[in-house]
């Protein structure tokens, strides 16, 4: 059973350890955030062994780390986590920039160990049985995908800095899409992308709704849609056209189970709310952890790998470019050097947040 190191204490380290309660490959022992109390408040609550503010101080403990910071400490972090010596799970996206996600895979590929992309779409139980269907033939050629993820914004503030998440929606919600339908198709070659983004946020300049259609080495084309601007809950959604049929997975909302409550303080919200029987295996997390795990074990890459991680930050980077240079943009494009991948789009004078002195 790996021992495996949190790095982070929000609600996606949470979610890790939740599922890592029901993997027998593996069981999270120690987390560390950037205040020790927060940390040590996490570990506390789901019975910890380790709570530490340093990297350094937990790894000793470990034999896996998950990286589940923001986005700009993902590349430096699991970096150092290989060069220890321990696998590495990398929560989406990979990192801030296509440079640094090679150099990362580059990292542990040196060191000998495993890295995972925690992109866990491809291990909701709803699309694996969407894409046996469409792998199937039953729906003919796949011609056409869509596929949406929107929700009313993050849950916490650092997703709204440049500095810290390393661009907006396309960081925090594309990178979903974008991966959910390269692996549904078998994962060929993008050979071009066009991109709409949109800010129309008070809080953040970054883009906070964006639509990007992708072309594929066979013909498949894409739509994917992010959006922080959706009121009223979360969607996820996907839709395959073929040329003999059409399948729509609805993750969220058609679960078959809803209910309506009145009182403001009841257990689920005010009027009808969908419901789900079991959220964490329904939103693929423990199967995907398990998956990661035993590739670790077996010397094997991950179906989801880091270098699923670079393309979808190589898209991400075109999408950018696309939005920016309002043309579609061929890959493989490399943007000009760049900090973050949103700068080219923010433009020059935007590359870094005003602090206070």
């Amino acid at each position: 059973m790996y021992r495996v190191g949190l790095v982070g204490a929000g609600w996606i380290s949470k979610v890790y350890a939740r599922a890592l309660e029901r993997v027998p490959e593996g069981r999270a022992v120690a987390v560390c955030a950037r205040r020790r109390e927060s940390a040590e408040r996490f570990a506390r609550e789901l019975g910890l062994e380790v709570a530490s503010d340093s990297l350094d101080e937990l790894l000793p403990h470990v034999d896996v780390v998950c990286i589940n910071s923001p986005n700009a400490r993902h590349a430096e972090q699991a970096i150092a986590a290989a060069e220890a010596g321990r696998h590495v799970i990398v929560e989406k996206p990979l990192a801030t920039t296509a440079a640094e996600g090679r150099a990362l895979v580059e990292a542990c590929r040196r060191a000998g160990v495993g890295l995972a992309y925690a992109e866990e779409l491809p291990f909701v139980p709803k699309f694996v049985r969407a894409r046996e269907i469409a792998r199937s033939g039953a729906l003919g050629e796949i011609r056409y995908l869509t596929q949406r993820e929107a929700h009313a914004g993050p849950h916490s503030p650092w997703f709204f800095s440049r500095d810290e998440a390393g661009g907006g929606v396309l960081m925090d919600l594309a990178c979903h899409s974008i991966e959910c339908v390269r692996w549904l198709l078998g994962k060929p070659a993008c050979l071009r992308v066009g991109a709409h983004l949109a800010a129309g946020r008070d809080d953040t300049r970054l883009e906070d709704h964006a639509v990007v259609h992708l072309e594929f080495e066979g013909g498949a084309s894409a739509l994917c849609e992010a959006s922080w601007a959706l009121r009223g809950g979360m969607q996820s959604r996907l839709e395959v056209w073929g040329t003999r049929g059409t399948l729509a997975a609805d993750l969220l909302h058609e679960t078959g189970l809803a209910v309506a409550a009145g009182d403001p303080g009841a257990a689920v919200p005010p009027g009808w709310t969908p419901q789900t029987a079991d959220w964490l295996w329904e939103n693929g997390y423990p199967q995907e952890l398990a998956h990661f795990l035993r590739a670790f074990r077996d010397g094997a890459t991950p179906e989801e790998s880091g270098e699923d991680g670079v393309r979808v930050l190589e898209i991400l980077e075109a999408a950018y470019a696309s939005a920016r240079d309002g043309r579609v943009v061929a890959l493989p494009h490399a943007l000009p050097p760049v900090e973050r991948a949103v700068d080219y789009w923010l433009g020059a004078e935007a590359t870094r947040e005003r602090r206070p002195s």
